[in-house]
C-alpha cells in the first residue's frame, strides 16, 4: 500500500513539472522596432538554407554594437516584397536573430510596413575639387539684394589673384583658397565716378569681398559667404573672355 502511495506521489510531482510554462526554461530576447531605408534585393541561399531578401542599408545602422551595411528581411505576407525588388524602400519592423548553417547568428528585419522611398540624394560636389582658377563670374545677388545697378563681376585670372568690376570701377587683389575657405585681400581699384546707386552697390560689394570666409558650388551658382552678411554673394558663371584676334 505504501509503495502504491509513493508511486502516485512521484507521478503527480512529475506531472506538475511538465506542466510548467516553456518560457520559464529559456528567456526570449526583447524586440526592437526600427525604421530603415535602402535598396531591397533578392539574395540566394541565405545561410545556405533558402532564397531570401536583403536590404542594402543607406545609411548604415548599428545593431548590438555592430555597424551593418545590409540586413536580411523577412515578411509574413507572401509576395509583398516582390513589387519592391531592386527599389529603394522604407521599412519599419522589429529585429530578431536567425541562425544559419554557414553564417551563424545574424540579425533579421521582420517587416511591419514597407513602402517605396525617394532616391538617395547624391553627395554634393567637393569644393576641394572645384577649381576657381581661370573662371569668371557675374554677381546676381548681393547678400539678399539684386545686383542690378551696373555690372559687378569677379574673376580668378590665375592662382592667388582676383580681379573684376565692382559695378563702376575695376578692382584687383589677392586670393587665398584652402578647401572651401577663401580669403580675399590686397584690394585696389580705379577711381571713376558713377551714379550714386551704382557707387553704393560697388561699395557694399567690395566690402563683402574683403570679408569673404568660405565658398560653395551649388550648380549653377557660386556662393561666397562673408562675415557680417546674413546671406551669401551669389554668382553665375560667365563664358571665358575670347582673346582678340589681330
Amino acid at each position: 500500500m505504501r509503495i502504491a502511495r509513493l508511486i502516485t506521489t512521484v507521478a503527480l510531482a512529475v506531472a506538475n513539472i511538465l506542466a510548467l510554462p516553456s518560457f520559464s526554461l529559456q528567456a526570449q530576447p526583447s524586440e526592437q522596432e526600427i525604421t530603415v531605408k535602402g535598396k531591397l534585393v533578392r539574395a540566394m541561399a541565405i545561410g545556405a538554407e533558402s532564397t531570401g531578401w536583403v536590404l542594402e542599408l543607406d545609411p548604415a545602422i548599428n545593431i548590438g554594437g555592430k555597424q551593418l551595411t545590409s540586413i536580411q528581411v523577412s515578411d509574413p505576407k507572401a509576395g509583398e516584397l516582390e513589387i519592391f525588388t531592386d527599389k529603394r524602400v522604407r521599412i519599419t519592423g522589429t529585429i530578431s536573430q536567425r541562425t544559419g548553417v554557414e553564417t551563424g547568428e545574424q540579425p533579421v528585419l521582420n517587416v511591419a510596413s514597407i513602402k517605396q522611398a525617394k532616391p538617395a540624394q547624391a553627395a554634393p560636389a567637393s569644393n576641394a575639387a572645384f577649381n576657381l582658377s581661370g573662371s569668371e563670374w557675374l554677381l546676381e545677388d548681393l547678400a539678399g539684394t539684386a545686383a542690378d545697378h551696373g555690372k559687378a563681376t569677379l574673376t580668378f585670372p590665375e592662382a592667388g589673384k582676383i580681379a573684376g568690376s565692382g559695378s563702376c570701377n575695376r578692382f584687383f587683389g589677392s586670393a587665398q583658397i584652402n578647401g572651401d575657405a577663401i580669403k580675399l585681400g590686397g584690394m585696389g581699384s580705379t577711381r571713376m565716378a558713377c551714379p550714386e546707386p551704382v557707387m553704393n552697390q560697388e561699395s557694399k560689394y567690395l566690402e563683402a569681398l574683403q570679408a569673404a570666409e568660405r565658398f560653395e558650388w551649388k550648380d549653377p551658382y557660386l556662393l561666397i559667404y562673408c562675415k557680417g552678411f546674413e546671406k551669401p554673394l551669389r554668382f553665375t558663371r560667365m563664358p571665358p573672355t575670347k582673346p582678340v584676334t589681330p
